[in-house]
């Protein structure tokens, strides 16, 4: 049974890298992401209930859920910019940060990673090319 549970979250798993066309480098942010998801379906085992809703006795909110990978802009802080500076920097959505209410990003351009809570998101878009470090 362990197995199984286990080939289906890097089933998920790949098909969240595969789909987003994300570098294997994020498989943890990706495997965070699809236990997310797991945690949050319906399972016929368990009374139609989500594992999530087992564990806490209430039904999970959908309003927060993000496609994997998808282009976002996180907004810039006021106080460290000025008038001809951008308002907000092009990222990908890479999760969500355990116990916060923020996103986890990275940006295209310096490959930075951070939590965010102002965010943008633009699904039906998924930038390809980001700074990664393999090593």
């Amino acid at each position: 049974m362990v197995e199984r549970k286990h080939q289906h979250i890097l089933n998920v798993t790949r098909s969240l890298i595969f789909q987003s066309k994300r570098h294997k480098v994020f498989w943890n942010y990706a495997i965070f992401h699809s236990m997310y998801l797991i945690n949050r379906l319906t399972s016929p085992v368990i009374q139609n209930k989500s594992p999530h809703e087992m564990l806490y006795k209430f039904v999970p909110d959908f309003d927060n859920l993000r496609i994997f990978g998808c282009l976002c802009f996180t907004s810039t802080l006021e106080n460290n910019r000025n008038k001809l500076d951008p308002r907000a920097k092009k990222c990908i959505f890479l999760g969500f940060k355990n116990g916060t209410k923020g996103y986890v990003v990275i940006y295209t351009n310096t490959g930075e990673i951070s939590v965010s809570r102002n965010v943008v998101f633009f699904f039906a878009y998924f930038f390809c090319k980001v700074l990664v470090n393999d090593s």
